[in-house]
This record gives C-alpha cells, structure tokens and sequence, in this order.
C-alpha cells in the first residue's frame, strides 16, 4: 500500500513542479520603438551640387533613401498612396535634401501658391523641421509646393504645454530651393547653409522630420510622427539624422537687406501717381554655436507674426 502511495506522489511532483516554475518567471519588457534614422553622406572631394531641381548629380545615387511613409489622414496608419524618397547630403558648408514625390496622375497636382511665407494648405507641399541641437524643444521649420513657393519659421518653445511649439514665421532663414515638374511627379532639391542654423557641432545627430501633402487626397504622409496626437510640431516624435560631422558655421555672419514698395495709379486727372517704399537691413550673427544674434535696422513691419502650431 505505501510502494503505490509513494509512486503517486512522485507522479502529483511532475505534474505541478513545471507549471509553478512557470508561473514564477516574469514576463519580459517590451522594448520600445526604434527611432527612424536617415544617414547624411559627405560629398567627396571636389564633388558640388547644382541646386536646379534635378538630382542628377552621382552623389544622389550613392545616398540612401527614407522612406516608407504613414498616412496621418485620411487612413491613419496605412502606407502611403504615392512613393516619397528623401535623401541627404553635406558638405563642409551646406546640408543638401534631395526628395522625389512620385504621383500616379502628375497632371492633378495642385500648386498655386507663389507667395514667400504665404499659406500653402491648398497645394501639394513638402514640410520638413530640423531640430539640429536635438533637444526635441527648438529647431526649424521649411515647406515648399510644386510651384517653387517657400516658406520657413524657427521653432521655439511654447508656454501651451507639452507637445506644443511657436513658430517664429517673422525668421527668414537663408536657403535655396529648386523644384521640378515631371511626368513621374515632381522632385526638390535643397540647400541650407549650415550658417543658417544653430546646431553642436559635436553632436552626433540631428532630430528631424518630413511630411508630405497630396492634396487632391487630401492625404497627408508622414515619415514618423503620424499617429493624430503626434505631427510635425511634435518634435518627441521626431526621427534623427546621423553622420553630419566636420562641418563649419563659417563666421556665422549673414547680411539681408529688403526693400518693399508699392505703386498707385488712381483713374482721374486729378489724381497723381503715389509711389511709397522703404528699405532695411537684417543681420544675423552667431555668437556661439547654439546662440545667434538678431539686429534689425528699420524693421519690415509687414512679415507675419508669431504663431503657435500644437500636436494634435
């Protein structure tokens, strides 16, 4: 009687002892996301880009491409409807952003906007911000549409709480674009000056981020950031940029003069020709890498002013 007593205990041991062990072992973390990162690729020596639009230069060729972009609308989470790629470049001067949009049906691109910091919510667009001392709270803002029309603002801190940002649009940053209509979509070539921007230039990357506007659907893509309480303005969210190093700030000075003008010619005899007009000088200094200097002389009273862009 105890030989079998004994045997049915030792079967009750096997049974149980695994699934206890089991139950003790905690379940293991998620891991967290991986942040979309693009590469920049240096130039090599003697090599240039010619900012017309075309990216026909060896260099672009030899850059990786980002892509892959999320719809925020209007099928949140789903795969683009039209392919983007964007890739990046630099030399010792300038970083270079070379971005193809391909379209199904080029012919419905909207692109009627041609006014500098003018509203380019009706148009097809390219919208890209660069946070280049990568504290996810500053950077800088850059769009532009089929027809060549740009517009740019600094981005610095809101008082509106986390995930907010002010967009400083009265900042006219000093860059170069060209775009290119063709019968695949269109394509924009970029040069920024890395005296336009404050940045480290011992930090090993830069925060960034890019979208893209079909607007016949009314489609807006994301290369991260697209969830709806996300965005472009949500710099937390945004991907990074590796490889920029060695690069110069040169003196950090840059010189911008204006001149704004209007003409009225009123029907009537008695009524003369009046021509109103007015000249100034913006000049930007860096004082340090990450803090630049602003003088103004007879400001231009008619560029817009600050306003605050939220992630929603």
């Amino acid at each position: 009687m105890s030989g079998h007593l004994h045997v049915f205990t030792c079967l009750v041991c096997l049974a149980v002892g695994p699934q206890v062990a089991a139950a003790q072992v905690p379940p293991s973390p998620t891991a967290p996301p991986e942040q979309a990162t693009a590469v920049a690729l240096r130039l090599n020596t003697g090599e240039s880009i010619a900012v017309d639009g075309v990216l026909d230069e060896a260099a672009w060729e030899r850059a990786t491409p980002v892509g892959n972009f999320t719809q925020s609308e209007p099928r949140n989470g789903e795969h683009e409807t039209e392919r983007t790629e964007i890739r990046i470049l630099f030399s010792e001067d300038n970083l270079y952003i070379g971005a193809q949009f391909f379209d199904s049906d080029p012919r419905r691109m909207l692109g009627n906007q041609m006014v500098r910091d003018g509203g380019l919510g009706s148009d097809d667009r390219f919208m890209w911000v660069l946070d280049p001392l990568n504290d996810r709270r500053s950077g800088y803002y850059f769009e532009i549409n089929p027809a060549g029309a740009m517009g740019d603002a600094q981005l610095v801190p809101s008082s509106g709480g986390s995930g907010s940002v002010s967009q400083n649009r009265a900042w006219n940053g000093i860059w170069l674009a060209r775009v290119r209509r063709h019968d695949q979509g269109w394509t924009v070539e970029v040069e920024i000056p890395f005296r336009t921007v404050n940045f480290d230039p011992e930090a090993a990357e830069w925060g960034a981020n890019f979208q893209r506007t079909v607007r016949r659907k009314n489609e807006e893509d994301y290369w991260t950031g697209w969830a709806r309480n996300q965005g472009l303005y949500s710099l937390v969210s945004s991907g990074r940029i590796v490889g920029i190093d060695d690069v110069s700030q040169g003196h950090g000075l840059d010189i911008k003069p204006y001149v704004v003008g209007n003409y009225l010619n009123a029907p009537g005899p008695q009524s003369p020709n009046v021509f109103k007009g007015s000249e100034g000088l913006d000049l930007f200094y860096n004082l340090t890498p990450q803090l630049r200097a602003n003088l103004t002389i007879n400001t231009d009273f008619a560029r817009p002013k600050l306003t605050t862009a939220r992630s929603t």
